[in-house]
């Protein structure tokens, strides 16, 4: 899939367009399945446009960073044993691979 085929409003656009790497990374997941309803990562990582965020691995070991507050993110992303699962800018979803938040949420459909 290329990115000229891909129907994203212009806010998701924009802010994917700063940032080739991660539109690149949402590309090839929007054309992956749902994660398994029984998956359970062993390293859940959330990222912005500024890096890591958050983490946590095996269940046990938590880690964030530190930001100053006016540091505004313009997407998460959220990684699975490092392939994104879910992604969006402000309140729009862009990726959803997550098929319980779906099914809970309702109304999001992923092809």
């Amino acid at each position: 899939m290329q990115s000229s085929q891909v129907n994203w409003s212009k806010q998701v656009s924009s802010v994917l367009a700063r940032y080739p790497q991660w539109q690149h990374i949402v590309i090839e997941a929007s054309n992956k399945p749902f994660f398994d309803v029984n998956y359970c990562p062993e390293t859940i990582e959330i990222f912005d446009q500024f890096g890591l965020l958050a983490g946590r691995v095996l269940n046990s070991i938590s880690y964030e960073s530190t930001r100053n507050s006016l540091d505004k993110s313009e997407f998460i992303a959220w990684l699975f044993d490092g392939e994104l699962g879910a992604f969006y800018v402000n309140d729009e979803v862009v990726i959803n691979r997550l098929q319980l938040l779906t099914e809970v949420g309702g109304g999001y459909h992923h092809d």
